[in-house]
Order: structure tokens, then sequence, then C-alpha cells
């Protein structure tokens, strides 16, 4: 049985336009549980182009439904709470009451088609408990299946990530991606290897620092090109890239 082409890891379908960006979320958690989502989308030209044609194409959509829909997306009981457009790009907020309710992607991005926060690969979930002035906040990472055994391995099967990188490297120049967790009170303990004060790193990928050194751009192509079976650990130690290779990242604080 010939296996089909796998699709790239962590690139969102519309980066096959060339249409860079630069996409940031903020998971910001209170002491309680409750908190907000922040996505900062900074588009490069071609994106800029796309989303000025279809914002002229939506003029007369339902503003205010598209956004009770994003925020649905992310789980029950989140709200829209704002959206601000910048000289740069344009920043949405969503507000939700329980952690442990929501659903997130670990990439950021336009997502193509589909609402803001709507998942297309497995998503981020949360695991939440109090006690007194220690809040626990635990993040659910999905983890890549093992390989279901193959009877044919394809002549050069190996060698296809490496080579589809190599296609996309100059449409991907300027991409970066961002995801953090940022918690309200000092953090206690972590298993992180990313955390700077409040903030734990669950992704950051720069992908100018990544392409930059060939040994470098090597090692990060034979991490794979699939997410529903790339294994973190393969990540580790790559320039550009911060990822955690633990399935579930825990942050305790002492919540103000």
């Amino acid at each position: 049985m010939t296996r089909r082409p796998r699709r790239l890891l962590l690139v969102p379908v519309v980066l096959l336009t060339g249409a860079c960006f630069q996409g940031q979320r903020v998971i910001k958690v209170n002491a309680d549980g409750s908190g907000t989502i922040v996505d900062t989308l900074v588009p490069g030209d071609q994106l800029k182009a796309m989303m000025a044609a279809k914002g002229k194409s939506d003029a007369d959509a339902d503003q205010k439904k598209k956004r009770e829909a994003a925020a649905a997306a992310f789980g029950p009981g989140v709200t829209f709470v704002s959206e601000e457009t910048t000289p740069d790009g344009l920043k949405s907020a969503f507000a939700f009451k329980d952690i442990r309710t929501i659903k997130v992607e670990i990439c950021p991005g336009p997502g193509g088609e589909k609402e803001p926060g709507q998942a297309s690969e497995p998503p981020l979930t949360f695991r939440f408990a109090r006690q007194g002035a220690k809040s626990t906040l635990t993040v659910v990472q999905p983890q890549p299946p093992k390989p279901e055994p193959s009877a044919e391995t394809p002549e050069g099967m190996p060698d296809m990530a490496a080579g589809m990188w190599t296609m996309m490297k100059g449409m991907l120049k300027g991409l970066k991606l961002k995801t953090v967790v940022e918690v309200g009170g000092a953090v206690t303990r972590t298993n992180s290897r990313y955390a700077q004060g409040p903030v734990v790193t669950l992704l950051e990928m720069d992908f100018d620092q990544i392409a930059a050194d060939d040994a470098n751009f090597k090692r990060f192509t034979k991490a794979g090109d699939d997410p529903a079976t790339l294994d973190p650990k393969l990540l580790q130690g790559i320039k550009g890239v911060k990822v955690n290779p633990d399935p579930e990242v825990v942050i305790e604080f002492a919540g103000k």
C-alpha cells in the first residue's frame, strides 16, 4: 500500500499560497481559572491583500454572529471581548470563565476560511485546580500516535519531508509563531524549560532562524512533516524552535 504524502508540520494551509505572517497567542489565566485568549496577527504583504479583499466581500455580513461563532469555537462560555485593528495587523480578545472548558490550537494564525479558534489539528486542553493561594494549571498537549505498521515503504519517503520544506523555504520567509500561557501570579513550580516570570512558552517558531544555517535547517526537515505523527522530542535543540517535549506542562503559581 502506498502511503499518501503527509501534511506540513506546524504550517497552516494558508501558507501554501505564500501568504506569510507572524502570529501570537497569549492565554492569560487568573488564580480562579478564568482568563482571556488574545490573538495577534501581523500579516505579510500577500496575506494583507487577501484579508483586505475578503473584508470588502464581507462588508455586509453579520459581524456579530461571526464573532460569537469564533468565541464558541474555543469552547462553551467563551465570549468575544474586543477586536483592534492596528497599522500592522489585527488583535482579537476573548474571555473564558473556566480554563478547563476551552480547547485551542497550539499554532496561532489566520486559519484559512475557518473562524478564529476553530481547531483543525488536535487542540490543547487544560486541567485546573486551586487549593488556598496555590493554583495548578496543567496544559495537556496532543501526542503523536504510534505509526501504523506499513507493508511497503515507498522509495524516497524518508526524503519527502526535506524536499517539501526546501520547496517551501522561500514562501516561509518571515514566518513567526508563538503561543504562551501567562498566569496571574508568581510561578512557584513548572516542568517547562521555557518559563520566564509569569510567562510559559508552549510554542515558538522563527523560520528565518531555522533556515539561516544549513545544518540547522536539515535537522528541522528531518523532524517530519505531519502534525499527527510528529514527536516534539525531535525538535529539541533546533535553533529557532521552542516546544515542550512533555505530554503535559504543569504550572503551579501563587495567585494575586
